[in-house]
């Protein structure tokens, strides 16, 4: 999955040009930023490598396509499969709940590494409704007496972990609830993100749905790393600071996800 983040590469670029930082300087330096994404029982296959580039250089390509990356577990190493773009995987890897995991490799002799652990899976999650109907929306008559109970999503929480909510319609072709497009812009679309949150139940506005079918809303327990890059994504523009990064000598994040999946269906009266 490419899940809905702010593409890290233009936000760190964003931060690095806003703040005063005696830590990079465009003109003469190269930051590599690492994008790596870990799910449990899933093979190792969201790994970007890319780089920031001095602005006095003709070069126009950001990917890293050259490096031996690895992934060290349980004491062995596991060398990463370049598929061009920046983008490595390894597909006999299979990420483990519980488990730590070290991403590093060599880049104009400066090693960069950064270490992670997968969560454990969310525990007893369930969905207030598993059907909700919406009556179509044909001009501005029909946004009248529009009130609906918001769709609640519950899971064990008792630590106060971190948890996010990705919400998909998984169907090929679903009608749209807004039949002739007159709130272009105003509803979500085929699928969102609910930004992370550490309670133990969160709330899907049936408002912000915008097509019929079936919906899937998967419930990821994250790490700390994740928490502390969104929350810097979503600082003041006013009062930025550097960008979180847990990679050593370099820029980013090497985190690890865990997940469950509830469902709900949106019917036409």
């Amino acid at each position: 999955m490419k899940r809905k983040y702010l593409t890290l590469y233009t936000f760190i670029v964003l931060i690095v040009w806003s703040c005063n930082s005696n830590q990079f300087d465009p003109e003469v330096a190269e930051e590599v930023i690492v994008e790596a994404y870990l799910y449990s029982d899933l093979p190792a296959n969201e790994i970007r490598i890319s780089r920031l580039i001095p602005f006095s250089t003709s070069e126009t390509s950001f990917e890293i396509d050259d490096a031996r990356v690895l992934i060290a577990h349980q004491g062995l190493e596991y060398e990463l499969v370049n598929q061009g773009e920046g983008k490595y995987i390894n597909e006999s890897l299979r990420i483990q709940e519980g488990e730590h995991y070290e991403l590093k490799f060599e880049y104009f002799d400066k090693l960069i590494s950064a270490q992670t652990a997968v969560p454990e899976k969310p525990k007893n999650l369930s969905i207030s409704v598993d059907e909700i109907e919406i009556a179509p929306i044909s001009s501005f008559l029909d946004l009248r007496d529009r009130d609906f109970d918001q769709i609640e999503v519950y899971w064990d929480n008792p630590e106060g972990k971190f948890f996010y909510l990705l919400v998909e319609n998984i169907e090929s072709f679903p009608a749209p609830i807004d039949e002739n497009g007159i709130l272009e812009g105003f509803t979500a679309n085929f699928e969102f993100v609910i930004p992370p949150t550490n309670l133990d139940v969160s709330n899907i506005r049936p408002q912000t749905l915008s097509h019929y079918g079936t919906y899937r809303v998967i419930l990821f327990s994250v790490n700390q790393e994740y928490v502390d890059l969104y929350e810097t994504a979503e600082q003041d523009s006013r009062n930025l600071t550097e960008p979180s990064s847990n990679v050593q000598n370099g820029l980013g994040i090497f985190t690890a996800f865990n997940s469950d999946t509830t469902y709900f269906r949106v019917k036409r009266p």
